[in-house]
């Protein structure tokens, strides 16, 4: 049973590495979690090849979310914007606060931009997903402006990031391209403490690629239109790329913690924060005050096995051992045309050789998180103390963790609504509105993500939509949640996360929160009852879609193959992203729309498929739908992980209902199969006239049309095509 929680904050080199190692070897009653506000982090060594173009996207970025599943830890997508030492908390941008016994930072560093002009005019080179966006915004704009005069550009900064950097922007940008690069630097020269032959090296790449270098020119402020130096020259350029010394986040400053100069956080020489023992830090956001190093990725990897043992030494209570990391290492410098420098105390050696020995160098240590075979390689997860999980009621959450968490949610008050939770009741009172009839419906689902906030927010719309499809107003909620075994330690935190996801979902929707039910068990379930009103005269059906109707579909498909990907460790972040990106969208907005229309026919699109709701919808009735495959918008990645084969557990059960479909023999196995992926917070399937399709269709984004109603014709009751 796991008893104490690490957080692990940011996916740098270290973490990534130290993941991989808890994977074969978990720390013993240790639950891991990774925070991270990007799902792909990129490998710092290979950024010049990608701005190069000599690597494409996913050959440089590590996934940390497939990474995390496929090893066991959990993981949340989220910006860490504060951190409280003494309540042991993490500040989570627009997310409840995270516990931890233990913390990990490895964030990275953030670019200084503390030079006037600066932060409004200068693209910082860290993060580097963020620099990757904006360089291929540059490129996007320059592709559009070629026919205008020489424009330039400049990078500050010729330490070894500055001048790969630049070397890599020529050779991507050609010797065509109307553009002039510039390196401008404080110094006599570039890459200050490199040996004579390594500068030589690089000096003569930025002569062969036309960079002009400009010495002694110290940065004073940033222009909208070039640079300012300290001696009042001046440099007229059309865009700055700032790759100077860098900082650490803004808030480990407000954090009490022991900090450097520049902002990274002081440790000792077991990584350990100098100011609090159960904080560790790694990588270019720690600052190593008994050996001082240089910010480079070698240390960041090496780092990784000190921090495991020692973070495993401290968990079980014991001496931790301290870190020794050798003087020398091998610089590789690449030099834009797959060309390369490096260097290693007295030996320097350039050329195309060299290039190819840091590619291979480069594409190994990438190697170890793209190709991660099956997750049973991994070790097993320790097992559950001795001692016995009650059942029945007794395996009811305690009070104190009940009480503790809803007194801190707010409620929503709703006419003739008494919940229970404000009352020491057994269940709640609803006195429903004259005229409006009662709509309930039950919907839950085992966990699919250890992500509890955003979970219970999913869970919420998805029960929400049975309402939203009978054009009922929903006004309650009750929820029943089962969690995983875990110490009561554990259970309080998942717990408050959890309920405040779901409360979000709830108070954005203007639905109250009624009372509910908790246990504890093997897994983590959820289950929502959802309570509303409606017009009986105006309640909309599954059945009534009418011939010359259009079927309009208000969400992509796809969410059951990206997680059933998901629970194998395959899935792309793109597609986690995006799925989940859908699946947080509520129906609430394609209701309201519809309230103003007079749909024939309406359902929402949930564990059957599209298909199987579609069946639904056209009955027993004399008509057939008629559905345009192209025109079936599915979310990224979900047609790419239907063509590996990938499925639903539920999609062998679901088949048959493509028996009642013609046009099969010209429809590609991964597109039946995405007529029936069980879709979890999936979107509304309605069928209404045209001229009521289009003003439907302005007012929910990313509704489509997806075929039409027509009179049966056939044995059939699906055509595609």
């Amino acid at each position: 049973m796991f008893e104490r929680d690490l957080v692990l904050v940011g996916g740098g080199h270290t973490h990534a590495l130290l993941i991989r190692q808890l994977a074969m070897k978990p720390i013993p009653g240790v639950r891991v979690t990774l925070v991270s506000d990007a799902t792909l982090t990129p490998y710092s060594g290979m950024l010049p090849g990608l701005v190069a173009g000599h690597y494409k996207s996913d050959e440089v970025h590590i996934d940390l979310n497939r990474l995390c599943r496929w090893a066991g830890v959990r993981f949340i997508q989220g910006r860490i914007t504060g951190v409280d030492a003494a309540a042991k908390t993490l500040s989570v941008h627009d997310q409840p606060d995270l516990a931890y016994d233990k913390v990990s930072f490895d964030t990275g560093s953030t670019p200084d931009l503390s030079l006037p002009g600066a932060r409004s005019f200068a693209i910082g080179v860290k993060p580097v997903s963020r620099f990757y966006a904006k360089w291929q915004q540059l490129l996007d704009t320059h592709d559009s402006h070629r026919n205008e005069p020489d424009r330039h550009w400049g990078v500050v900064g010729a330490g070894a990031g500055g001048v790969e950097l630049v070397l890599a922007m020529a050779h991507r940008l050609g010797p065509d391209s109307g553009i002039q690069l510039h390196l401008v630097y404080p110094g006599d020269t570039i890459l200050n403490g490199y040996p004579r032959r390594s500068i030589r090296a690089a000096e003569n790449a930025l002569q062969r690629q036309g960079v002009r270098c400009h010495s002694n020119f110290q940065v004073s402020a940033v222009k909208k239109d070039g640079l300012v130096a300290a001696n009042g020259n001046a440099l007229s350029l059309d865009q700055t790329v700032w790759c100077t010394r860098a900082a650490g986040p803004d808030f480990l400053a407000r954090s009490r913690l022991d900090t450097s100069h520049s902002g990274f956080l002081s440790v000792n020489r077991f990584l350990q924060s100098t100011s609090d023992p159960d904080v560790f830090a790694a990588g270019d956001v720690a600052d190593m005050v008994f050996d001082p190093r240089p910010k480079a990725g070698v240390y960041a990897v090496r780092q990784a096995p000190f921090l495991y043992d020692n973070l495993q030494r401290a968990f079980a209570g014991q001496a931790m051992k301290p870190v020794r990391l050798q003087r020398q290492f091998l610089s590789l410098l690449s030099l834009g045309d797959c060309q390369a420098v490096g260097h290693r105390g007295w030996f320097v050696a350039s050329g195309a050789w060299v290039w190819r020995w840091k590619d291979r160098i480069d594409r190994v240590f990438m190697d170890k998180f793209q190709t991660l075979g099956s997750q049973a390689m991994k070790a097993a997860q320790p097992e559950e103390a001795a001692g016995m999980h009650c059942a029945g009621c007794g395996s009811k959450l305690g009070p104190a963790i009940l009480h503790e968490t809803l007194s801190t949610l707010a409620r929503t008050d709703r006419p003739g609504l008494t919940p229970a939770l404000d009352t020491a009741e057994d269940a709640s009172l609803w006195q429903p509105t004259p005229g409006l009839a009662q709509v309930q419906s039950l919907d839950g689902f085992r966990s699919f993500s250890e992500d509890l906030y955003r979970f219970g927010q999913v869970c919420v719309n998805h029960a929400l939509s049975d309402l939203y499809a009978m054009g009922a107003q929903p006004v309650s909620a009750q929820v029943w949640i089962n969690l995983a075994h875990a110490h009561p330690r554990l259970h309080k935190a998942d717990f408050r996360r959890l309920m405040q996801g779901i409360h979000r979902a709830l108070t954005d929707q203007q639905v109250a929160l009624a009372g509910g039910h908790s246990t504890e068990g093997a897994e983590t379930h959820v289950a929502v009852v959802a309570n509303g009103e409606v017009d009986p005269a105006r309640a909309w059906r599954k059945s009534g879609a009418q011939p010359g109707d259009v079927l309009i579909l208000t969400k992509p498909l796809g969410t059951g193959v990206i997680w059933a990907a998901d629970a194998e460790a395959r899935a792309p972040a793109r597609a986690i992203t995006a799925a989940w990106d859908s699946m947080l969208i509520s129906q609430q907005t394609a209701w309201e729309a519809l309230c103003t229309l007079t749909p024939h026919a309406v359902t929402d699109v949930t564990g059957f498929g599209l298909l199987g709701h579609l069946l639904e919808m056209v009955g027993t009735d004399d008509i057939a739908a008629h559905v345009n495959l192209s025109a079936i918008p599915a979310l990224p990645g979900a047609r790419d992980l239907l063509q590996l084969g990938l499925r639903s557990s539920l999609h062998p059960q679901l088949l048959p209902y493509t028996l009642e479909c013609s046009g099969l023999e010209s429809v590609s196995e991964a597109d039946i199969a995405l007529l029936i992926d069980p879709q979890t917070s999936g979107g509304l399937l309605v069928a209404l006239t045209p001229d009521q399709a289009e003003t439907l269709l302005n007012q929910v984004p990313g509704a489509r049309t997806i075929g039409h109603i027509a009179r049966l014709s056939g044995d059939k009751k699906v055509v595609l095509g």
